[in-house]
């Protein structure tokens, strides 16, 4: 009697077992395809989106305030003048250190969504002699004012000695002006 009972049970399992294994199994959903308002939405956030995008493209005057990365003390500022170009790619020439002792930057610059962008950009060091004594690293995060003509920003840096090894942190913060 256990063993009818027992191979019923398996047997019923084994089909129950098959039948999900191999049924065909419906699921409903929301097509947003099949949406013509969803669709226009979706265009329209593009359209809005490419635009916003763009709005940092251009020439800045910026004032660049050297922070002590510990307290946030201001240490010292200095112009500088940042280029965001098309195709995301981005120039910068700062007046800190003399041109004999470190190169222009060059980097790249990403929208975020909103009016919220970053930048990554790097320039080579020299010593006083003319030798490679490394490079620095930034890495900004802007936020641009509604009119596109304004950004604040804050950013972190690091000294690298020309082994690629991290000797110092620096920090900033910024503002641009939009250079017409």
């Amino acid at each position: 009697m256990k063993n009818t009972f027992a191979r019923t049970i398996s047997t019923t399992a084994l089909a129950i077992f098959t039948m999900v294994a191999f049924a065909q199994i419906s699921i409903f959903a929301q097509d947003a395809a099949a949406d013509p308002s969803s669709d226009e939405q979706r265009q329209e956030e593009s359209a809005l989106s490419r635009r916003n995008a763009r709005l940092l493209e251009g020439s800045w005057n910026t004032v660049v305030t050297r922070l002590d990365c510990n307290t946030g003390a201001a240490l010292g500022t200095f112009p500088a003048m940042f280029t965001f170009s098309r195709g995301n790619t981005f120039w910068e020439a700062g007046s800190n250190t003399a041109p004999s002792l470190r190169s222009p930057s060059h980097g790249v610059w990403y929208y975020e969504g909103g009016l919220h962008y970053e930048t990554a950009f790097q320039f080579f060091r020299f010593n006083p002699d003319g030798t490679l004594a490394g490079r620095q690293i930034v890495r900004q995060d802007i936020h641009l004012s509604r009119d596109a003509n304004n950004y604040t920003a804050t950013a972190a840096a690091q000294v690298l000695d020309v082994n690629g090894n991290v000797i110092r942190n620096n920090c900033s913060s910024e503002v641009g002006t939009r250079f017409e």
